[in-house]
């Protein structure tokens, strides 16, 4: 490989959330969505001449990002007009908006469980309702429970929250499942945010689906949020893109940004461009490295008993299993007997689940794996 994603990167000197998180310095931290790889030198050495450049004053979007992200969403399939593209610092921000525009006060919004956190709190964040719907865990595969979907629809719902691929189970939804999403969303004229920011990231052989380009409802009728961070490992420079072909959501939108959202990062600018022009054989290699950590950890977990892993389809998430454990909290019980530093499940919505992040050193991987093999084998 032309790419080093086997070296060891001391993060803990540079405040990094991911790896101060734990006090006990034996934890090996893999939780939060944050790649322990060095950045593409394809987007370091871009950024080393804009800081030679020596000014950091108020940028503008450069008109060549939107264009390039353009050309790449042409090559998934979907030709979107430039217009189309609002740029904004982090999909997290996008989700806010989302309820800010769709929902008016009394108004709820529907999302599936488990879920990335802050899809349950934009709603609150903006004075808004929430209901969840239960996925279901079809041999190891998160899917979508359309009749409890249709069951819990109501007049107060407004918008629907999809994640795909979905955090933190991994699974990339097919173009039968986005349909059925979407029938039962138009039937209840509800709107639809489709948070794709995983997309760049997909492992399986299958491909991504845009929500916004399956139809014409879905067209007229969403907001898709995506962006480089989680693909090139650039959460630290936050960039995200929402898609709305809609004129008058559109407007909405961004009339609901002023005065509330910051500027976009110089810098982030120049590493999003860079990202999207030159990391493509970063990117490819990465996937490489990835399918084999997963593969890793896949047949390290499920020969442990008590513990299943079937996915992820796509990105560096594992959604482990853990219901036959007999363990309370499973997640305590590995961060503090194995030192493996995995993100609790009740955070996503279901405490019988862990999730863990293998974008990082092979040998972390193999750690991790060994920690957990010998707690377990422990486990009274």
């Amino acid at each position: 490989m032309k790419y080093n994603f086997d070296t060891f990167l001391d993060r803990k000197k540079f405040s990094s959330e991911k790896w101060l998180k734990f006090k006990d310095p034996e934890v090996i931290p893999m939780w939060i969505a944050d790649m322990d790889f060095s950045a593409p030198p394809e987007i370091l050495e871009p950024l080393r001449k804009r800081i030679d450049q020596a000014t950091f004053g108020y940028s503008t979007v450069p008109e060549s990002l939107t264009h390039t992200l353009v050309e790449r969403i042409d090559k998934n399939g979907w030709k979107i007009d430039p217009d189309w593209v609002t740029w904004m610092p982090g999909a997290v921000v996008g989700l806010n908006l989302s309820c800010k525009t769709f929902l008016q006060p009394g108004d709820m919004a529907m999302t599936p469980s488990p879920i990335y956190q802050p899809f349950t709190s934009a709603p609150e964040n903006m004075e808004r309702g929430m209901v969840t719907t239960v996925m279901k865990d079809v041999n190891g595969r998160l899917e979508l429970d359309f009749d409890e979907i249709e069951n819990l629809m109501s007049d107060d719902v407004r918008m629907f929250f999809f994640c795909n691929p979905h955090n933190p189970g991994g699974t990339v939804f097919s173009k039968e499942e986005i349909l059925k999403l979407i029938e039962i969303c138009e039937q209840h004229k509800v709107l639809i945010c489709s948070d794709e920011i995983h997309c760049d990231v997909i492992l399986d052989a299958k491909s991504h689906l845009h929500l916004g380009n399956v139809n014409d409802y879905a067209k007229d009728n969403s907001i898709t949020l995506l962006g480089p961070c989680k693909t090139f490992n650039l959460a630290g420079l936050p960039i995200a893109a929402s898609i709305i072909p809609n004129p008058d959501i559109r407007e909405d939108f961004r009339r609901n940004m002023k005065g509330i959202v910051s500027h976009i990062s110089t810098m982030a600018f120049v590493a999003a461009e860079a990202a999207y022009n030159d990391a493509g054989p970063w990117h490819k290699e990465l996937l490489e490295y990835l399918r084999v950590n997963k593969r890793i950890l896949s047949e390290g977990i499920n020969s442990i008993d008590g513990l299943c892993l079937a996915g992820p389809e796509a990105g560096y998430l594992a959604w482990i299993d853990c219901r036959e454990t007999g363990l309370i909290s499973p997640g305590d019980f590995m961060i503090e007997q194995a030192k493996v530093g995995v993100h609790k499940g009740e955070w996503f919505g279901n405490k019988d689940y862990v999730r863990l992040n293998f974008g990082c050193p092979k040998s972390l991987v193999e750690e991790s794996v060994s920690r957990l093999q010998k707690a377990f084998s422990q486990k009274n």
